[in-house]
């Protein structure tokens, strides 16, 4: 009869790395359920050592008996323990370079790696994420800093009511602070010269989910793409209101031949196709971006793009939330990630160079990596809802040999990128890239 193998909660290594894979609760039901449970202690963790003791856990300085490991970030390559099981985001299947190192040694110490971003179902939905709070703390960051820039300009605006997301101790804390906000709105309005206030967001996935989460406690009034010129011209004197514009591929994506958007040929032959968005760039105040982007696919807001637009009679482009982070990727003023210490930059057109801070003319980009660690509690309490059950399958199992075990759940399985000292099937792409050097990073 196999052995329920020990579950270790890791400590994390990250700076502003405050979140926790499984909760105190979930560690409780775990326990309850003939589970163990070892917890490297941590001084930074949102819950508290003391926490996870009431709850069943034994709290060790460093792994003991635990061979099952999961985490939120990438360990310390030095700290890996052979010939374990590590669940975790591995920041790996992009072949970022990076964590090439973290890849070999998972290989050489025939450790089991299932990566959390390859959960997914039939259909390739994720179903372990983040997103939602990335989108909400994005939100809540972009709301403060547009509305520090306006106070820099000389506007006072209800936005000024937000504070940064590390800020509040909860969500519900800061949708308290969004209500005053809409109030605020209704009552007092934006100046003429910021109005209509128009909210752009690009992607439909968790990400702009959470970022409409927070709009729509702003009470906007949501308008067409199609529509925008004709919206400008009328709600010119609408003060009061707030609108959201959401972009999807059709809007977002032109065919470069002039031709309509098709979806399938965009995925056979994204070379063939190009930013759709300086058609409604100059009528937004701020643009929230949350779509995935590779190389393979044209970006959505170029340098090129902003140059020309700001030489044009109307650009009200103030602020870019540009929540998916990807360097010198989908939105090209994205240079650099930034922190919660120091959130923003800002792109000079008519200069071409970029200052620190947002005051200054030009357009201010937030670029926070790590959105969701701002609400820990919040963001881990649904993260450990989302895996305990995987955990605890893979737990009880009692085995190693994940891609082998029909048992296991298949989206568990089609996770593993390590097993046995080898790449499994799906990720075996990632040989040629950590052997050439090379990295699509």
């Amino acid at each position: 009869m196999r052995k329920n193998l020990i579950v270790g909660i890791l400590k994390e290594t990250k700076q502003w790395e405050y979140r926790a894979p499984l909760v105190p609760s979930d560690v409780r039901w775990l326990v309850k359920l003939g589970v163990g449970v070892e917890v490297e202690s941590s001084p930074e963790r949102i819950f508290r050592d003391q926490e996870y003791k009431k709850s069943g856990a034994r709290i060790v300085n460093k792994i003991q008996k635990a061979s099952f490991l999961v985490g939120i970030k990438e360990p310390q390559v030095a700290d890996l323990c052979p010939d374990t099981i590590y669940m975790i985001f591995s920041h790996t299947i992009k072949g970022q370079f990076k964590n090439m190192p973290l890849l070999k040694a998972c290989l050489k110490k025939k450790i089991v790696l299932i990566d959390y971003e390859k959960i997914v179902d039939s259909r390739g939905k994720r179903l372990v994420y983040f997103g939602r709070f990335a989108g909400i703390c994005g939100a809540i960051d972009s709301l403060h800093y547009l509305g520090k820039k306006l106070e820099y300009r000389g506007f006072n605006n209800p936005f000024s009511i937000i504070q940064p997301a590390h800020k509040y101790i909860s969500l519900k804390a800061a949708k308290k602070d969004l209500e005053l906000v809409r109030q605020k709105i209704r009552q007092q309005g934006f100046r003429e010269e910021l109005s209509p206030f128009l909210i752009g967001v690009t992607g439909h996935g968790s990400v702009s989910r959470g970022v409409q989460e927070v709009l729509e406690l702003l009470n906007p009034i949501e308008i067409h793409p199609k529509d925008i010129l004709r919206f400008i011209h009328h709600q010119r004197k609408k003060y009061h209101r707030l609108y959201k514009i959401v972009f999807f591929r059709e809007e977002k994506l032109r065919a470069k031949n002039g031709k309509g958007f098709y979806f399938e040929e965009y995925l056979n032959n994204p070379g063939q196709f190009e930013s759709n968005l300086d058609k409604y760039v100059p009528y937004l105040n701020m643009l929230i971006h949350t779509s995935y982007w590779d190389k393979r696919f044209p970006r959505m807001v170029t340098k090129k793009m902003i140059h020309n637009l700001a030489k044009k009679k109307v650009f009200r482009l103030e602020f870019i939330g540009d929540l998916s982070c990807d360097i010198n990727g989908s939105i090209e003023l994205t240079y650099r990630a930034t922190t919660p210490e120091a959130p923003t930059f800002t792109y000079i057109p008519q200069k071409k160079k970029f200052v620190d801070g947002y005051n200054s003319s030009g357009v201010t980009v937030l670029a926070v990596d790590n959105l969701p660690a701002q609400l820990p509690r919040d963001s881990s309490t649904e993260f450990s809802g989302f895996i305990r059950e995987y955990v605890y399958q893979i737990a009880t199992q009692g085995v190693k040999d994940i891609t082998q075990h029909m048992a296991l759940p298949r989206e568990i399985r089609r996770a593993v990128i390590t097993e046995a000292g080898r790449l499994t099937r799906d990720f075996s792409y990632l040989k040629d890239i950590f052997t050439s050097g090379e990295s699509q990073e």
